[in-house]
């Protein structure tokens, strides 16, 4: 054996992690990363939601077709999930998504690793007082709790019940919670759901079960995750399909019942559809009807809000990373007039409008410039 030889043998081989099926984006077929779950449960990367959302009109999941307008937040139970599962892959998939959105200048969410609920005893720390027969006791109830992922149930509790998920549905906000306790935050009036974390109303139907997370719990923790399901269902009443069935909606949500057509909706004069604009803070996409633009904000992507969410004072500081603060200046921002073709397909637009000024020549009144805010690229 030659030294050449010596040196490739000594090299470090890199790791490969099998990454289960159920965790790959349906667009990208890579690992899902910074994960968004639809309303009807299925998973995909953040800017795969985005690029396969329409500007135009109702947009429609990847992978069932089912139509929604609202472009939901990061799930961050579920992102450090799978950085945990898999932290080679997602170490990967972070810097190959960095160096794109450098490139773009168009950044996601940034993500902060969460506060440690326990802090590790300091073997160096003479000055504490530890109860070694105690600690000994917690860390093996700690380690017989540990799949063989290194997974614990504490990683995947209900934000309400702060039990084990059981049937998880994750709204709009992100946030994850059994369907029982969904069904419980609902309100019966308004057949709204109120998020117990962030205080937000779903702006959607009730939104189904999340099969790829509800499969891993099944997985790893069968015994406690059937137990606990016998008990919910009793409870509910669930259709052919699993779904609780007084509020599940077949087709279109509330918000899309008027707009499955095939003729976009900006197509009528009457609509006032901010084409390829849409809400930082509930995520429609597009705004219709009145929408309100930050004219502090000075990032490529802007900041635009809804009426419902302008009237509704939000901490959101943007879905694009943006440095938005509550003491920021709205201004009302006009529907940009178009010129349509409506007896062809065709449209005299080629994409979303995105530009980043006004040209003086420009017909249509002088507040009528669009911003970049939640356009796909």
């Amino acid at each position: 054996m030659d030294y050449v030889t010596m040196i490739k043998d000594d090299e470090p081989q890199e790791e490969e992690e099998e990454i289960s099926d159920k965790f790959l984006c349906c667009v990208c077929l890579e690992l899902l990363y910074k994960p968004i779950v639809l309303s009807c449960g299925h998973l995909s990367c953040f800017w795969c939601v985005h690029r396969s959302m329409s500007g135009l009109r109702v947009s429609h999941c990847p992978i069932c077709r089912d139509p929604y307008l609202h472009f939901p937040t990061i799930c961050l139970q579920l992102h450090f999930l799978l950085k945990k599962l898999y932290p080679i892959a997602h170490n990967k998939r972070e810097a190959q998504l960095l160096n794109d959105e450098q490139a773009r200048a168009c950044f996601s969410p940034q993500i902060d690793e969460p506060k440690a609920k326990l802090q590790s005893l300091s073997v160096s720390d003479e000055c504490s007082d530890p109860e070694p027969l105690e600690d000994a006791k917690t860390v093996n109830v700690h380690e017989n709790d540990l799949p063989k992922n290194g997974i614990s149930k504490d990683d995947l509790l209900c934000s309400a019940c702060k039990e084990l998920l059981v049937r998880p549905v994750v709204l709009n906000c992100g946030h994850v919670y059994c369907e029982g306790c969904v069904v419980d935050m609902m309100d019966q009036e308004s057949e709204k759901i109120k998020c117990k974390e962030c205080h937000v109303c779903d702006p959607r139907r009730f939104p189904k079960v999340c099969l790829a997370l509800e499969q891993f719990l099944e997985e790893n923790f069968p015994e406690e995750y059937i137990s606990r399901r016998s008990g919910i269902q009793k409870t509910l009443a669930h259709d052919s399909k699993g779904n609780f069935q007084k509020y599940y909606k077949e087709g279109t949500s509330s918000s899309d019942e008027n707009n499955n057509n095939s003729l976009p909706r900006w197509a009528n004069p009457a609509c006032n559809v901010h084409i390829g604009v849409g809400c930082d803070s509930c995520g429609v996409y597009p705004i219709e009807g009145e929408r309100y633009r930050c004219i502090d904000c000075k990032e490529k992507m802007g900041y635009d809000l809804c009426k419902d969410c302008y009237e509704t004072p939000s901490k959101v500081p943007g879905r694009f990373n943006q440095q938005h603060t509550p003491d920021h200046r709205f201004e009302r921002a006009s529907v940009r007039q178009l010129l349509l073709n409506l007896n062809s397909i065709g449209i005299l637009v080629g994409g979303p409008m995105v530009h980043e000024g006004r040209d003086e020549s420009e017909e249509g009144p002088p507040d009528s410039d669009v911003s970049t805010s939640s356009s796909p690229e």
